[in-house]
């Protein structure tokens, strides 16, 4: 893969030269302000892949993603001892190739589930299950694991269809930062018409770096004081294309404006309200969030900060507990770079292994 940098007044500019000269599978994989030295050649310095198309990327959190052969090959040794070390040899099978779960609290599969940052009971649950199930226990175990996190798609939109996705959370959870990644990426990058509209009181500074975004996007940008502002804006266009809703963060005080939002979603169905949580928190805490928003119905979960955290554990198990699904997980601050699509059959993969390497240093 290649990359090639654009100077251009703004991103749809860019994009059109871009895929005349690179080819329709041009990805845009960045775009900032031109740095003083270049602003007589355009205001923003825009980059895009090409030749091949990178492949869209698949959510597989913790530093495993990045990890170098010799490590991998480090962790296959060290995997292969945790078979030993339960009294089965390299040709006897996988890790959990064992007997059925003794009891509750016990047999490795509990034990590596635990290590890896779920609830005790719930490991306990899914050991069992994954004990029952016929053939290879490391399988089984991430099967069992796999069907019990809840997913959801972002499918590719078709001409003349609407999407609205609203960003809802706590303060300084990242909903602004998400909500141009997704605008960037399934919306320019994809040539898929985008709004993006603002409700709400937010913090000093908020709604004018939001229109900043839009300006550099080239996207339309509209700030409403309230959201029954915002309901008749919606109402009135008849717009198609990707709209998205960045909303206030919402402490526990801030009831009166948490009861005006519940009642703002509770006419509008359509809308996907995608909750924003930190990824390097403590499940309890995430939980206690999911809680305090259920108000709102919440329908998807979106992560932000998988790069900080040491463990994909709590993440899931929120997953579970909730019985939300998560489509979105940001991994840093760039953008849209940082932006990953959660696959439950990976994590739950990445999350068995970080557990069998705890369990065994334990």
């Amino acid at each position: 893969m290649q990359t090639k940098t654009y100077f251009a007044s703004s991103v749809p500019a860019a994009l059109e030269v871009a895929r005349k000269e690179l080819g329709a599978e041009a990805l845009l994989v960045n775009s900032r302000p031109s740095p003083p030295e270049a602003r007589g050649f355009g205001r923003l310095e825009v980059t895009f892949a090409f030749d091949p198309a990178p492949a869209e990327a698949a959510f597989e959190p913790g530093p495993a993603a990045k990890r170098p052969a010799s490590e991998l090959d480090d962790i296959r040794q060290q995997l292969s001892a945790l078979r030993m070390a339960v009294g089965r040899g390299p040709a006897a099978g996988p890790v959990l190739q064992a007997r059925e779960e003794p009891g509750p609290g016990q047999g490795l599969g509990h034990a590596v589930l635990t290590e890896s940052g779920l609830d005790p009971a719930l490991a306990r649950e899914i050991a069992q299950a994954a004990a029952r199930r016929p053939g290879d226990r490391t399988d089984a175990l991430v099967h069992e694991l796999a069907g019990r996190i809840p997913q959801a798609s972002f499918p590719d939109m078709k001409p003349g269809e609407s999407r609205t996705l609203a960003f809802i959370g706590p303060p300084g959870r990242g909903k602004s930062t998400t909500l141009v990644k997704i605008a960037m990426r399934f919306g320019v990058g994809a040539r898929v018409p985008v709004r993006i509209y603002s409700a709400g009181a937010h913090g000093v500074g908020c709604q004018e770096q939001m229109a900043r975004y839009a300006t550099i996007l080239g996207v339309p940008f509209q700030a409403f004081e309230s959201v029954e502002s915002l309901g008749l804006a919606l109402d009135g266009d008849g717009w198609k294309g990707l709209a998205l809703i960045d909303t206030p963060g919402l402490a526990p005080a801030d009831r009166a404006e948490t009861a005006e939002l519940a009642r703002f979603f509770a006419r509008r169905p359509e809308i996907e309200r995608h909750l924003v949580l930190r990824a390097d928190g403590r499940s309890a805490d995430m939980l206690h969030v999911v809680s305090r928003f259920s108000a709102l119905q919440p329908s998807r979960l979106v992560f932000t900060g998988a790069d900080e955290m040491l463990s994909a554990g709590a993440m899931v198990d929120t997953m579970i507990r909730a019985k939300l699904p998560a489509v979105f997980a940001g991994t840093g601050q760039q953008i849209p770079n940082d932006l990953e699509l959660v696959d439950a059959a990976r994590l739950a993969r990445s999350l068995f292994e970080e557990g069998a390497l705890a369990a065994m240093a334990a």
